[in-house]
């Protein structure tokens, strides 16, 4: 099945922030619950460590994402430690304020929309995009990659869903894994309970959204092509898959400059 581009709630500016803060939460319990980014961070710290960097740009961070758990990760068990800026094009103020709160300074965030793909120049270092690419157009999503490329920056980008039969079957039980999980996600909201229990419409948006995610997912060969169209010197990029648990795969991409000394960051 070709890559189809349709619309998701989450990325219309009118769509209710506590309902997307709603769908971003459930990414990140799901990313927590089964560590699904745990078989990544191997390959994160091999090109961190090549391009000498310990600070990394997050883009489209919604209520945190993952990073956070990965960047302990990195500390624990590479003994790599970053510090981490979160930035959205739609920030959930209140949930990076309580992880920036946490982190005892290994977490900073910015408070005003951030273009991913025009990163501003005071945002220095690695950039990622977990779970986050497929929200951009082919168009778009070759201008996020350039931009890092012109400006000599490295940028790893780290899906999990795919199109596949398996992932469509997952995203159809998703009211059901919400149903049990919900109660025991953090931080505990009250807000939550309510969409799920009593007025369960985010549900109904979340699982038109997950599906079409799937289907906006980039396979490896079409991340291949995307950077076969970036014309930029000394700069590599280096795209797969890798099994994380179960039947999940992540699909990776990773850009940075060819010689790191040169690297802007």
């Amino acid at each position: 099945m070709g890559r189809l581009h349709l619309f998701e709630f989450c990325d219309l500016a009118w769509f209710p922030a506590s309902w997307r803060a709603y769908t971003t939460d459930l990414n990140f319990s799901f990313a927590a619950q089964f560590r699904v980014f745990r078989p990544m961070v191997p390959q994160l710290w091999r090109v961190l460590k090549n391009l000498d960097c310990r600070s990394i740009i997050d883009l489209g961070s919604g209520s945190s994402g993952p990073l956070p758990l990965v960047q302990k990760q990195l500390e624990a068990e590479e003994h790599y430690p970053v510090t981490i800026t979160l930035t959205d094009k739609f920030p959930n103020l209140q949930a990076l304020r309580g992880v920036a709160a946490a982190s005892q300074g290994k977490v900073r965030y910015v408070e005003t929309s951030v273009d991913a793909m025009d990163v501003p120049a005071e945002l220095t270092g690695f950039r990622t995009l977990f779970v986050t690419f497929h929200h951009f157009p082919l168009d778009a999503a070759r201008r996020v990659l350039a931009d890092a490329a012109r400006k000599r920056v490295g940028i790893g980008v780290f899906e999990y869903t795919e199109r596949s039969l398996v992932w469509f079957i997952a995203i159809l039980l998703l009211p059901l894994y919400l149903w049990l999980t919900v109660p025991f996600m953090r931080p505990w909201s009250w807000e939550r309970l309510l969409w799920t229990y009593l007025l369960p419409l985010p549900i109904l948006f979340a699982l038109w959204d997950g599906l079409v995610s799937c289907l906006r997912t980039y396979s490896p060969a079409e991340l291949q092509q995307l950077t076969r169209s970036i014309e930029c010197q000394d700069y590599s990029w280096e795209i797969g898959r890798i099994r994380s648990f179960g039947a999940c795969r992540i699909t990776y991409l990773f850009g940075h400059p060819t010689n790191p000394e040169l690297n802007a960051s």
